[in-house]
């Protein structure tokens, strides 16, 4: 009996946060709805819902089944109690965390934070896409990789991603450019439907 109310107790936290997430999924039913095809002002709230919901049954779940024995312990002494006789691994195991410093590379690493600074300042005129290109492309080679082409390839792939995720998924307006630039983003729009 009391270990039962011991497992209640332990999983009440996740009821309620299951009881928060089922009512704020009832209340998005009285948002506006989108026009036909199209994502309504309801989708966001409830995709963050859907997770809180899931998360708090799965932790209801642990939570009673879950031994009671279990979890009395801090995360603390269970650690503590592992490492006994093991200080040479652990610190090693921390130095491995902190990094070698004959590897750490201050230079590349202002050189990334400059081109944060260039992609705000240009995306106005060369437009979202060419900006987040090469913002991407710049941080994969300051990050100290050496194979230009596989770095190009894999920054042309993550802003495709984030121009669809924009674009198509949440429809937030992006920043076209000016001249060319507006044309090549108006026709890269125009290639995935977009209006």
């Amino acid at each position: 009996m009391i270990e039962m109310r011991v497992r209640l107790t332990r999983s009440l936290p996740y009821f309620i946060a299951l009881s928060g997430g089922l009512w704020l999924w009832h209340a998005a039913d009285g948002f506006a709805l989108a026009s036909p095809g199209r994502v309504g002002p309801e989708a966001w709230p409830r995709v963050i819902l859907a997770l809180l919901i899931v998360s708090a049954v799965v932790g209801a779940i642990q939570a009673l089944v879950r031994n009671v024995d279990e979890g009395n312990a801090s995360a603390l002494i269970k650690s503590a109690t592992k490492a006994v006789g093991r200080e040479g691994e652990i610190e090693a195991d921390l130095q491995i965390e902190a990094g070698d410093p004959s590897t750490r590379q201050p230079l590349w690493a202002g050189a990334a934070i400059i081109l944060l600074f260039g992609f705000v300042a240009v995306i106005p005129y060369i437009g979202f896409t060419l900006a987040t290109f090469l913002l991407m492309f710049g941080i994969i080679m300051c990050a100290g990789y050496r194979r230009p082409g596989i770095a190009a390839v894999t920054a042309a792939i993550g802003t495709l991603a984030f121009f669809v995720i924009f674009q198509r998924i949440a429809y937030i307006s992006l920043p076209l450019g000016a001249g060319p630039f507006q044309e090549f983003s108006t026709s890269l729009m125009a290639a995935f439907g977009v209006k």
